[in-house]
């Protein structure tokens, strides 16, 4: 049932993303368990550690996460990471590398599908978004640190579905 819930996805991805969407305005979704990921512009204090990206997931049960995406300047793949349980960090804020590690419940590699289903890192935050994204072991790490039984988390794969800030 995913497979064919992923094929249909396929199929109208081109559809919705016609129209050229920035990368730090794209919307993502799993249509098959409601999760959407949100990207939104970079604030100037979240530009820590070559964070080159910042999104939301939302859960189809209402719960928000977030998350960001770090770039590792070409020397290996850009690695995303998801926050559950404590606050994004503020302007004023100070980080606290412990905190957030236990409030991490994803980090994987992100790739970016093209119209050819090309793989490639995470365009620019002005750049076109990619159709799709792989999010590499999503499903299997938010099922055992977020859901509460099997099927409810989303797939690795996600579709360009809507362009626009909140």
């Amino acid at each position: 049932m995913r497979r064919l819930a992923c094929l249909a996805a396929l199929i109208a991805a081109p559809a919705a993303a016609e129209v050229a969407c920035p990368m730090e305005h794209a919307v993502y979704s799993d249509a098959a368990t409601g999760f959407h990921l949100r990207f939104r512009p970079t604030e100037p204090w979240e530009s820590v550690g070559m964070v080159m990206a910042v999104f939301d997931a939302d859960l189809a049960d209402g719960r928000r996460l977030w998350g960001d995406v770090a770039s590792n300047m070409g020397t290996s793949r850009d690695i995303g990471r998801l926050y559950d349980g404590c606050p994004r960090p503020g302007q004023d804020d100070a980080t606290d590398d412990e905190v957030l590690e236990g409030c991490r419940v994803w980090e994987g590699v992100v790739y970016g599908l093209d119209s050819g289903l090309l793989m490639e890192g995470l365009p620019g935050p002005d750049q076109p978004a990619p159709q799709s994204l792989i999010l590499a072991d999503l499903g299997r790490q938010l099922r055992y640190a977020v859901f509460s039984s099997p099927g409810e988390e989303p797939w690795d794969q996600l579709f360009l579905t809507g362009c626009g800030a909140e």
